[in-house]
């Protein structure tokens, strides 16, 4: 066979493709050992349609695969050579991320964190991030290791649950470690993976949107200027402001030539249920009525922790440590009875130090809480960082030794109280869910297996303890996984998996050997908040909240651990109520009926979830009701009032600016991903039709075929592989194409570099075709020549565009054919004619001049779209430095107008005096004018200097370099 056709297709194969082109993605999604979904390869898409590689936010609700969605595009740039690549997540997620990326894309990475980042570098091997790799590490490793990230040339920084970067629109010094990871990534291309880029404080979008384009917005002052606070007067010029700002983010829509994407693209899980299918959600309650004593432990420490004076828990630190201990309080008694212990003991500390105090003030060492590394778990990573300090202070001075005795004294009574329970009704009770749970899984054939959350370690190893003398299996996952039960759990896991076991942290890895002991081996995966977040648990469908959260986020991440993509089974979610707690069944009413956590298709939808604020906010009003409340009568006002703000919030808050701001019409999104979904499989078709194409020309005898017509056997190669998706029972046996198999590879690598020197001849045999080529009917007996171009536009991006034109002769001359026909003649078999030419009969000068005539429109289309692109960014640029100085011009402003006031109010006052402080004031003014004057002079100079800069850089990029090349010449014939 003719190698012009080799040569041909592989070309074809190989070609780069220029953003919002599926083809691009084909190897990708051939490679994949998943059901890509059409709302992720649009994602993948539009992060990859940013021109300027600035990046984008992908921000589709729970559940909707966005770990896969970045996985798409790590893997393209894996594919082009691009393989710098970061991965930053919050720790507890770092083994997840390799574990996708291994499995459904055959991409292997490197976890690092503190400690096996210094054995690396101090064992004198190459330092970590500074080679190509997909390196996967917390935003804490970031922060550590600032100058090394800077340093480094990444072809992409995904940041998974970017929302918890939101507030660095506040500033350096409010948000610290965000700030300083912005800034250090600041000229990397990004892309920021999150389901909720806006909570209710419209500049929390400016802070996250920042991290991908810093100028798009404005400064910050100018965007809470013209934005922030023009948006929350809702007046008619808010939803002008509103239509702007989403302008801005959202992008141009697509025109029939290109589109320029704006920073986020989301999608709603109710827009793709064509495609993804998601099971519905069911909650059940189980009422327990607590012993006496339970009930008077709880009453007395309630009462307690209500006192406005309390010795043992420091002013600073107070409304933290109220919510821990109420959450404790709840739990179990042995929960808050290491508490108590802990109080007790810092109380005594404290009247020892003060016995043995002299004149000179002693500063003792400070008490660890040993129990509140757990209990902050479930807090936001800032809150983290501003609460560092888990230190016990030393007691007020304003407590006498005779308060604290007695408090002392108290304190003692209830912890007496606390160890004499030795067994919690609510135990009882999950042991008793538990039974009838599995009984009815039994029934209807779900698998027999639960998650039960709970809020502390202590009720963990008591519900453990129930767990084993009831006979039900259990694996128990926690923040420190350092159990006996845990390390023999990973030892197994070890010897199964020992390839998984080589790389990454050892925390992460326990983390996996503690999924994999669930799922293989027992009935209960005992945890506690911990496990709230990152595990994929779709293999299970029944959640136990034996303590229910407050946050209503934290509530929807626990669920969504088993109610996600993959689950096929209704997802049971059980609650627990103490029926002599009028104040937790208001709570579990509110989750329950008004924000309608726990059943339904989706459970609260992100638009309720979203108009929260920060789950913690929500979590300290439940605890003022909890703190001041005592009758049933002030429970209900104060949920009452509760309920009527959140009502107020999620109507207009959300529902306003999420919808307007973020989201696109159903309709629109539907026709969409129909669109992208035809794409997606001509695309691959093509793929894999060419590919075999090719290999049977490169492979001749040595590829066998099957009873499978795309499943073929090579010879030397162990695998079978398959020319099409494989199916669900085929993984791991047969052997999917992609561009770098090892078999396609050396096939590609091989034909690319073929000549048509001297040019072969080949025949069409046009009369076999299947499909009729109309054009070409008049054409059988005749002979031509075809000629392969191939055309390369590199600027912002580079494209490769692959053209056959066809010149037929006509009597003593060629005649060209219009270049889709000429494609199209590629689609018919050919057959080697086993002779050749030194030369073609067509003039150099035809043939160019049938190539520029095609290349002129091309290049004009895309001169256009680099002139949209250069005034997009020029206005991005404009906009940003016209208000550099706004702050300091509006400073102006404001002295301006206080002076026309002062002069005034001294023209028109009597009183010499008055008029004396007046016309001070009016120097004072004056100076402050000048210095503002001058300050302003300077920013001006500044900007117009940098705004010089960007426009030059910006015209260099846009500037296209044209390569064209003429790959190959073949004669032919049509029969």
């Amino acid at each position: 066979m003719t190698d012009f056709i080799k040569r041909y297709l592989a070309e074809k194969i190989s070609s780069q493709k220029m953003a919002g082109n599926i083809s691009r993605l084909s190897s990708v999604l051939a490679k994949s050992t998943i059901d890509l979904n059409p709302h992720q390869i649009h994602a993948a898409l539009y992060a990859f349609n940013s021109p300027l590689s600035r990046g984008a936010i992908l921000a589709d609700e729970v559940g909707l695969g966005k770990t896969i969605e970045a996985g798409i595009i790590i893997a393209q740039l894996w594919a082009e050579g691009k393989k710098r690549i970061l991965i930053a997540s919050p720790a507890s997620l770092r083994k997840q991320w390799q574990d996708e990326l291994l499995t459904k894309f055959g991409l292997e990475s490197e976890v690092w964190d503190g400690p096996s980042f210094v054995e690396k570098v101090s064992s004198g091997e190459k330092t970590p991030l500074t080679y190509e790799g997909i390196f996967i590490v917390s935003y804490q490793f970031i922060y550590s290791h600032l100058q090394l990230v800077k340093k480094q040339p990444w072809n992409v920084v995904i940041i998974d649950e970017a929302h918890r970067f939101r507030r660095v629109y506040r500033g350096r010094d409010a948000s610290k470690m965000a700030y300083e990871i912005r800034e250090v990534i600041k000229d990397k291309p990004k892309v920021l993976l999150t389901a909720t880029p806006l909570q209710n404080n419209i500049e929390e979008l400016y802070g996250i949107a920042s991290f991908i384009d810093d100028k798009l917005l404005g400064t910050p002052y100018s965007f809470k200027t013209r934005y922030a606070e023009p948006i929350k007067e809702k007046s008619e010029l808010s939803k002008i402001r509103l239509e702007e700002l989403r302008n801005l983010i959202k992008g141009e829509e697509k025109d029939d030539t290109f589109s320029i994407s704006g920073v986020i693209t989301r999608t709603l899980r109710k827009q793709v249920l064509e495609y993804v299918p998601f099971t519905d959600r069911t909650s059940t309650t189980f009422d327990f009525t607590p012993a006496d004593d339970e009930v008077a432990l709880y009453e007395k420490v309630s009462a307690y922790l209500q006192r406005p004076d309390l010795a043992a828990i420091a002013a600073t630190q107070r409304n933290l440590m109220v919510l821990v201990y109420r959450k404790l309080l709840a739990s179990s008694s042995f929960a808050i009875a290491g508490t108590l212990k802990k109080l007790i003991e810092n109380l005594k500390s404290e009247l020892e130090i003060r016995k043995q105090e002299s004149s000179k003030q002693s500063n003792p060492e400070p008490v660890i809480d040993e129990g509140l590394d757990e209990e902050l778990e479930d807090s936001e990573l800032e809150d983290i960082e501003q609460n560092t300090k888990k230190e016990k202070l030393r007691v007020d001075k304003k407590y006498t030794d005779e308060f604290i005795e007695k408090e002392l004294k108290e304190l003692e009574e209830y912890y007496a109280l606390a160890i004499s329970i030795t067994q919690n009704t609510k135990g009882g009770k999950l042991i008793h869910s538990l039974l009838a749970l599995f009984t009815q899984a039994k029934s209807k054939k779900w698998p027999e297996k639960a998650v039960v959350f709970t809020e502390s370690t202590r009720t963990q190893e008591y519900l453990a303890g129930l767990l084993r003398d009831a006979g039900i299996t259990y694996t128990q996952f926690n923040g420190s996984n350092n159990s006996p039960e845990a390390r023999k759990a990973f030892e197994a896991w070890r010897k199964e998996f020992p390839e998984a076991a080589s790389v990454g942290s050892s925390s992460a890895n326990m983390r996996q050997a503690l999924i994999n002991d669930f799922r293989e081996n027992t009935n209960v995966l005992l945890t506690t908040e911990a496990g709230a977040e990152g595990l994929n648990l779709q293999f299970c469908n029944m959640v136990i909240n034996y303590d229910l959260p407050w946050n209503p986020q934290r509530v929807e991440q626990r669920i969504g651990r088993c109610h996600r993509y993959g689950q096929k089974h209704q997802v049971v979610v059980a609650n627990f109520l103490n029926t002599k707690n009028y104040a937790d069944k208001r709570v579990l009413e509110l989750l329950q009926e008004k924000l309608n956590l726990f059943d339904g298709l989706f459970g609260s939808s992100d638009e309720i979830l979203g108009a929260l604020e920060s789950g913690l906010d929500f979590e300290k009003k439940i605890l003022d009701i909890y703190q001041n409340c005592k009758t049933p009568e002030e429970y209900d006002k104060a949920f009452t009032e509760l309920q009527d703000k959140l009502k107020e919030t999620i109507s207009t808050t959300t529902l306003g600016y999420r919808k307007l701001l973020l989201e696109n019409t159903d309709q629109s999104v539907a026709n969409l991903f129909k669109q992208t979904a035809y794409e997606t499989k001509r695309v691959i078709s093509d793929f894999d039709n060419d590919l075999l194409k090719l290999c049977k020309l490169c492979l001749g005898s040595k590829l066998k075929t099957t009873n499978d017509e795309a499943v073929f056997t090579i010879d030397g190669f162990d695998f079978p592989i398959a020319f099409r998706e494989l199916k669900g029972e085929e993984t791991g046996k047969i052997s999917r194409v992609y561009k770098d198999h090892p078999v396609i590879k050396g096939v590609l690598d091989s034909s690319l570099v073929l000549q048509t020197k001297p040019i072969p001849s080949m025949s069409f045999s046009l009369s076999k075709h299947p499909k009729k080529i109309s054009q070409l009917e008049d054409s059988l007996g005749d002979e031509g020549f075809m000629y392969l171009w191939k055309l390369a536009i590199t600027g912002v991006e580079t494209e490769e565009v692959l053209v056959p034109f066809a010149f037929i002769k006509s009597g003593k001359d060629y005649k060209s054919i219009d270049f889709a026909i000429s494609e199209e003649l590629l689609t018919v078999e050919a057959v080697d004619n086993h002779n050749s030419f030194d030369s073609s009969p067509i003039k150099k000068d035809e043939f160019i001049s049938v190539w520029n005539n095609w290349k002129k429109p091309v290049l004009e289309k895309y001169q256009k779209r680099n002139e949209r692109l250069f005034d997009r960014e020029t206005d991005r640029i404009n906009r940003y430095y016209d208000v550099f100085p706004l702050r300091v011009e509006d400073k102006l402003r404001k002295l301006e107008n206080e002076k026309s006031e002062v002069n005034r109010k001294r023209d028109n006052s009597a009183d010499l005096e008055e008029r004396r402080k007046l016309q001070k004031r009016l120097q004072d003014i004056a100076v402050l004018t000048d210095k503002l004057q001058i300050e302003q002079l300077k920013l001006k100079q500044e900007a117009s200097v940098l705004r010089k800069k960007e426009l030059d850089e910006l015209w260099k990029k846009l500037e296209p370099i044209i390569n064209e090349e003429l790959v190959a010449i073949t004669h032919f014939k049509i029969i």
